[in-house]
C-alpha cells in the first residue's frame, strides 16, 4: 500500500486553472476537468482531516482516479494536460518510473512547458543522472524565469552534482560558483516572502570556493530584521548564523552578545559549538 497520507504534497489549484478554462464546450474536456476536480477534492479532504480516509479507502479513491486517467488517455493518447495531471499523480503514490515514462511523452508531444522539464529533471536527479537533469532545469528556466522554483531547483543541482560537471569540464569553479549564486538569488527576489529559498541564499554564500562571508552577513542581518520577534527560533536561527560569521571575521565579542540570546533547546548545541570556535580563536590570539 502506498503512503499518500504521510507524503508532502501541495494541492494544485493553480495547474488545474491553467489546464482548463471557465467555460468547457469540448466534451473530452468537461471530462478531464471532472476526474481533475474529484482528484483536488481528496486533496482537498486531506488538507482539512488528514484521517478522514482510511488506508484502504485512500488507496482505492485513488485507486479510482488513476483509472480514470488511464481510460481517458486511452482514447485520447496525445492531450498534453491529462498526461501531466496523471504523471504528477504517478509521482504522489511513488510510481515514479512510470510517471518519468508519462512525462517523457507529453514532453515528445510538446517541449515548450516548463513543467513537464521540471518534472524529468526531478527524476534524472532522484535517479544520479545530472548532466541530463541540468538540461532540463535549464530549459524549464528559460521557459518560465519567473517562476521562483525552477530557478532555486537549477541553484540545488548546480551544487550537488558541482563536482561531478567540474570534472567533466561543464563549468570552470567560477562560471559554476556564478550561476549557482544566480539561481538561488533570482528564486529568493521572485518569492521574497519565502523563509527557506531566503535561508538557501543565504547559505550559498557559504558554499563558494571562496566563501563571501561579508555578504552573507548582511543578507543575515536583512532577513533578521524583516522577521518578526514573535517567530522566536526563526530569529535565532539568523542569530547563530551571524554569530558564526562574526567569529570567522574575527568579530568575537559581538558573536558572544549574540549567542547570549540564542535560547532555544534545539539550537543548543550548534550554540555550544560556536562558542568553543570563540574560545579557540581566542587561545590563539595573544
Amino acid at each position: 500500500m502506498f503512503d499518500f497520507r504521510r507524503s508532502k504534497f501541495k494541492v494544485l489549484f493553480l495547474l488545474a486553472a491553467s489546464l482548463f478554462g471557465q467555460t468547457q464546450t469540448d466534451l473530452d474536456t468537461q471530462r478531464l476537468y471532472r476526474i481533475s476536480q474529484q482528484e483536488q477534492k481528496i486533496y482537498h479532504r486531506l488538507e482539512t482531516d488528514p484521517d478522514f480516509y482510511t488506508d484502504e479507502d485512500l488507496e482505492h479513491e485513488l485507486g479510482e482516479v488513476l483509472r480514470s486517467y488511464s481510460n481517458y488517455l486511452s482514447e485520447n493518447p496525445k492531450d498534453v494536460s491529462a498526461l501531466i495531471l496523471y504523471g504528477k499523480l504517478l509521482r504522489r503514490i511513488g510510481e515514479n518510473d512510470q510517471a518519468f515514462k508519462v512525462f517523457l511523452k507529453a514532453d515528445e508531444l510538446d517541449p515548450a512547458i516548463a513543467v513537464v522539464k521540471q518534472q524529468i529533471g526531478n527524476h534524472l536527479v532522484e535517479t544520479d543522472n545530472g548532466k541530463a537533469a541540468l538540461m532540463f532545469y535549464l530549459n524549464a528556466v528559460e521557459l518560465q524565469p519567473e517562476v521562483p522554483e525552477y530557478n532555486y531547483a537549477l541553484g540545488e543541482i548546480l551544487h550537488i552534482f558541482r563536482d561531478e560537471f567540474l570534472s567533466d569540464q561543464l563549468f570552470t569553479r567560477d562560471a559554476i560558483d556564478r550561476e549557482m549564486l544566480k539561481a538561488f538569488r533570482t528564486a529568493a527576489q521572485l518569492n521574497p516572502d519565502d523563509f527557506d529559498m531566503q535561508m538557501r541564499l543565504g547559505e550559498a554564500y557559504y558554499d563558494l570556493e571562496s566563501p563571501d562571508w561579508k555578504i552573507a552577513l548582511l543578507h543575515w542581518k536583512k532577513l533578521r530584521k524583516a522577521t518578526p520577534d514573535y517567530n522566536e527560533l526563526r530569529c535565532q536561527i539568523l542569530d547563530l548564523h551571524q554569530a558564526r560569521i562574526l567569529v570567522t571575521l574575527g568579530r568575537k565579542q559581538e558573536a558572544s552578545e549574540l549567542l547570549n540570546g540564542v535560547t532555544q533547546p534545539g539550537l543548543q548545541i550548534t550554540r555550544q559549538q560556536i562558542l568553543e570556535e570563540i574560545a579557540q580563536h581566542s587561545q590563539k590570539s595573544p
